[in-house]
């Protein structure tokens, strides 16, 4: 029998493929731009024109003022009645004064006299001494009376010696910054009694 010889087709060589990475084109991508983020705008109101303040010149020193103290007002007031025998009563009218020796310069002393106004029904006297400067050196004493049958002074409380206001007390009122000098009762009395002759 016939041998079978298969008919081949002569061998076609390929040429094997090249190997191409497939690339993307290169981009160019510029680098970002830095912008810088601003805040609003504040907007300032010009300032307004003003004239320059006028010339004052420095004070000069002056220490400082003392505070005004008011002077303190110095009175007195009494009482005086009259005692004759085993009768007491207020003597209206009457009138008491105030010696004051306020020593001077070269050891002398001035002697000023205050007179208090007449007393009222009650016998009641009341005086200011507004020039009296040191009442230490003050005295008070009787003066006078209106009753012709009670005009002798008696040195009773000092009536007739003075009474030194530096040995007594008073009493301050705020209200009328007063310092009042309470002194007395002062008494006067009757004529003096003849005095008796004596007897053998």
């Amino acid at each position: 029998p016939p041998v079978y010889k298969p008919t081949l087709s002569p061998p076609v060589y390929t040429t094997p493929p090249v190997y191409k990475p497939t690339l993307s084109p290169s981009v160019y991508t510029p680098p970002p731009v830095y912008k810088p983020t601003l805040s609003p705008p504040v907007y300032e109101k010009s300032p307004s024109y003003s004239p320059p303040p006028p010339y004052v010149p420095k004070p000069t020193y002056s220490p400082p003022a003392k505070p005004y103290v008011p002077e303190i007002l110095k009175a007195v007031d009494g009482v005086i009645l009259c005692k004759n025998g085993y009768e007491t009563y207020p003597i209206q009218g009457a009138k008491a004064k105030i010696v004051c020796s306020e020593p001077t310069a070269y050891g002398k002393s001035k002697e000023e006299v205050v007179y208090s106004d007449p007393t009222d029904a009650k016998g009641y006297f009341h005086v200011v001494l507004t020039h009296i400067k040191d009442i230490a050196h003050c005295r008070v004493k009787l003066y006078t009376s209106p009753v012709e049958t009670c005009k002798n002074p008696t040195n009773v409380n000092k009536g007739v010696t003075g009474v030194p206001l530096s040995m007594y007390g008073y009493r301050y009122y705020a209200d009328k910054n007063l310092n009042l000098f309470s002194v007395g009762p002062f008494y006067f009395t009757g004529p003096k009694a003849a005095p008796t002759p004596p007897k053998y």
